[in-house]
């Protein structure tokens, strides 16, 4: 994989206070390496981003890496997680006019609020998108994000979750 070091780099800094992933060249650290590198081979052209490692280590947690391998596959391909990393991040701004409109809307005084202090969408909900909210949120919400993700067929399930999070 082109993006081996950027694999390697990114590992350790996935979940380092959980104990399947704090131990450098542990299971944990080992299995998500292989899974992140099978996947940027598999899929040349989005190949590794940051923050596929969250996804993937919460796939981990539940199953054995073969099939959270074939599991980080299907959400990114039927799922649509994939289209958020094409074209430029397209699919990923589209996305971030929704959060923002959706909270002019819905929570105005934070839209208010966030629009005096020039703050963008962008500025905090990229991570949030780009590791369907596993890099910040507490593992148990993380596991009912995914969840539904899975259980609604689609990313699309996500837009109302990202208002939840306010």
């Amino acid at each position: 994989s082109a993006q081996e070091s950027v694999i390697t780099r990114d590992i350790h800094r996935t979940f380092p206070a959980h104990d399947y992933f704090k131990d450098t060249g542990g299971d944990g650290q080992e299995s998500l390496y292989k899974i992140c590198k099978a996947y940027s081979v598999y899929d040349e052209d989005i190949g590794y981003c940051q923050g596929q490692s969250f996804l993937a280590a919460v796939l981990l947690l539940h199953m054995p890496e073969e099939q959270a391998f074939c599991v980080l596959v299907k959400i990114m391909y039927d799922y649509g997680l994939r289209d958020l990393y094409r074209n430029n991040f397209e699919d990923l701004h589209c996305k971030f006019y929704q959060l923002e409109r959706l909270m002019q809307e819905q929570l105005p005084d934070l839209h208010s609020h966030f629009s005096d202090l020039n703050l963008e969408a962008h500025m905090y909900a990229s991570q949030w998108f780009l590791t369907l909210f596993t890099a910040k949120f507490p593992l148990c919400m993380v596991f009912h994000i995914i969840d539904l993700l899975l259980c609604e067929s689609g990313i699309s399930a996500l837009q109302f979750t990202g208002m939840v999070t306010f």
